[in-house]
């Protein structure tokens, strides 16, 4: 299993001498365990100068000194372990501020070192679920609007549609209309509406939708929606940097969005499965295209000039 830094050197954009020189000051500000210990008044003063001791005669390490000597309990891991989290900057935290890499091209390749971490089973999270980048379900991105998005039916072992068509009823599709036209005029100079209040009822109310989706194998209405979360987190995390213009075309691309999942669910009702929705060739061009939209709004937003600062991401490294 290849570590952060390994992983950086693979994509050449650290030289060895600039990572090694970080991990040093990285390992120059991580406590003593033993310290920790005996700061929190886990251990005596008698059995600090035991381990001490012991440690020195025969060379072992601390978990191994404390169940030497009976010292040993198992919270002593938490304890440690919170208090190197508090004391000690991460890598790639440290990377950004002595500037050898700018957190726009260290955010990619961290995206792919969780990816890479979780296709190795290892129990790993690098960002929280409503973060800038979604990374749990986070597919191979591919440049707009050529988009292209093959999915595996076969793999399907639910129809069963009828939880997602309960949710995703109706009236439940006009109260999503109304909020995406809230958001809408969000840009008016009249607008009185609070709008992470809105983004974050929207977003929960994506989020619901997947959900319920993905648990009756909807692959298409899934991965939309998905996307569509993408581009919802990005507004949320640098909401104090959009413009108002940018507000009415979030809320065109969702009215796109909210057509397809109408259509889609359609579909299902009356044939009872997606796939007859995504055999039409203009109902799958249709898809492509809105999912080919999202994905180059999201982009444009990323790259027109917004500075991605230290302060922004500084809880994702």
């Amino acid at each position: 299993m290849k570590l952060l830094g390994s992983f950086l050197l693979d994509f050449d954009i650290i030289s060895p001498k600039d990572l090694a020189d970080v991990m040093v000051e990285q390992i120059r500000q991580t406590p003593n365990s033993l310290d920790i210990l005996y700061e929190k008044a886990l251990i005596t003063p008698e059995q600090f100068l035991s381990i001490v001791s012991l440690q020195n005669d025969e060379h072992l390490d601390l978990c191994s000194a404390c169940i030497r000597l009976d010292i040993w309990r198992n919270d002593f891991f938490d304890v440690i372990n919170e208090e190197v989290g508090k004391r000690r900057s991460t890598l790639g935290r440290l990377l950004v501020e002595k500037g050898l890499i700018e957190p726009h091209v260290l955010l990619p390749i961290l995206k792919q070192y969780h990816v890479y971490r979780a296709e190795n089973n290892n129990d790993f999270a690098l960002f929280s679920e409503n973060t800038l980048l979604d990374l749990n379900e986070s597919e191979a991105e591919e440049t707009a609007p050529n988009v292209h998005f093959d999915p595996d039916f076969s793999l399907i072992q639910s129809n069963d549609f009828s939880d997602y068509i309960d949710l995703f009823s109706e009236e439940k599709e006009i109260e999503l209309e109304l909020v995406i036209l809230a958001i809408e005029a969000l840009g008016s100079d009249k607008n009185e509406a609070d709008p992470e209040e809105l983004l974050n009822q929207f977003f929960t109310d994506y989020h619901s939708l997947k959900g319920t989706a993905r648990t009756a194998g909807a692959l298409l209405t899934e991965n939309l929606i998905h996307e569509s979360e993408d581009l919802l987190t990005f507004f949320k995390r640098f909401l104090h940097k959009i413009n108002n213009a940018d507000f009415a075309a979030l809320a065109a691309i969702n009215l796109k969005v909210l057509d397809v999942l109408s259509n889609l669910r359609n579909e299902m009702i009356s044939s009872g499965a997606e796939e007859h929705y995504w055999a039409h060739a203009e109902s799958r061009e249709k898809y492509l295209k809105t999912l080919g939209d999202i994905k180059r709004f999201n982009e444009d937003m990323e790259n027109r000039g917004f500075e991605v600062n230290l302060e922004d991401v500084q809880d994702l490294f």
